[in-house]
């Protein structure tokens, strides 16, 4: 009766022991699996911050271009208004045309295959 007593014990502390090594096993893969995630989210903060800076950096330079944009097409608009051609045709001394004449060329001048 005592070896089968010892032997109960035994295999308790058997039981006890893989138990408790499951349950370090079990610590060990979470403790690792909660720095492994930590640092993935730092990682994952710190690219979205420097995403955030390209972004206000891409957004300043598109409201500069923006504006340079609507001066250059003010300065198109105002140089191809009327009264500015107008003003230069004038400054250049150049007539206005009345009438047309155009030159009437035969078959002889045109290519053929």
């Amino acid at each position: 009766m005592t070896k089968n007593k010892h032997s109960y014990q035994n295999k308790k502390e058997r039981s006890l022991r893989v138990r408790k090594n499951v349950i370090s096993l079990i610590n060990k893969v979470l403790f690792s699996l909660i720095i492994i995630s930590g640092i993935f989210y730092v990682a994952s903060i710190n690219d979205l911050a420097i995403k955030s800076f390209v972004l206000e950096d891409l957004k300043e330079q598109f409201h500069k271009l923006s504006s340079a944009n609507e001066k250059y097409e003010f300065s198109v608009m105002s140089l191809e208004s009327y009264d500015n051609i107008d003003q230069r045709a004038q400054e250049l001394k150049m007539v206005k045309v009345d009438k047309l004449n155009y030159l009437s060329a035969g078959s002889s001048f045109v290519a053929k295959k």
